[in-house]
């Protein structure tokens, strides 16, 4: 196991840094293809895991516009299971500056068009959620982990933090709540042993925005990952709208 889980460690930190680099020299030029090299590198990564990805989709999509995915963060695979369960779509993450530090794999993410957030700068916070709404009204769709960072081992959902509903706000693009179920078992969080096994992503149907309060949108988002993970709503602490 402990063999087994340091070589595909090390196929997938060499597959990050040549992929990393195609796809920065790729996106001088087109940000888009630079995601298609991006979608290929995910799918490798599930693959070196032996992970089986199943996806199932509550309401159509459509490939073409763009929307705003929230989803539950319970793994660093989880990033590799939303690109390759939304293939069709081209997405940008809002991704915490912490990020940009890991070798090569933050480079790229700085150099590719995601947004980063410095959540100790509002300013800059505020500027990069302008700049995801630029994106967007080119037809690109953005992901969000609303909980900020991956919940620990016998969490529940952590508190939301606003910046995502306050840009679906702004734009008045739909919410896309998603649910990723089984990662944790794959690659806990603080841990380097990697497990095969199954993740599920649970697509749920777009919220429209328009007339809704953003404390309403959380709720919103929170009753449908409460009800996929199997979680109840408002059990035994405040809900993740209500701490936010």
């Amino acid at each position: 196991m402990i063999v087994s889980s340091i070589l595909k460690l090390a196929s997938i930190a060499l597959d990050t840094a040549v992929v990393a680099v195609l796809s920065v020299a790729t996106a001088a030029f087109d940000q888009r293809a630079a995601y298609h090299l991006c979608r290929q590198w995910a799918w490798l990564n599930l693959t070196l895991f032996g992970v089986r990805l199943r996806v199932r989709r509550l309401a159509p999509l459509d490939p073409l516009s763009p929307y705003i995915f929230m989803s539950n963060h319970r793994s660093q695979t989880d990033i590799l299971a939303v690109v390759d369960a939304l293939e069709e779509f081209q997405l940008r993450w809002v991704a915490k500056k912490e990020l940009t530090r890991i070798p090569l794999f933050g480079w790229a993410l700085r150099h590719t068009g995601h947004i980063i957030i410095d959540r100790s700068d509002r300013q800059q916070s505020i500027a990069s959620l302008r700049a995801a709404e630029n994106q967007m009204l080119e037809g690109i769709s953005v992901v969000i982990f609303p909980e900020g960072t991956r919940s620990a081992p016998g969490q529940d959902l952590l508190p939301f933090k606003k910046g995502g509903f306050m840009l679906a706000l702004e734009t008045e693009f739909p919410i896309v709540p998603l649910v990723i179920r089984g990662s944790r078992e794959i690659l806990p969080p603080g841990s380097w042993q990697i497990a095969g096994g199954e993740i599920e992503v649970i697509v749920g149907a777009p919220i429209a925005v328009r007339g809704l309060e953003r404390e309403e949108l959380m709720r919103r988002v929170e009753r449908f990952m409460r009800e996929h993970l199997g979680a109840k709503a408002g059990a035994e602490r405040p809900t993740a709208a209500e701490a936010g």
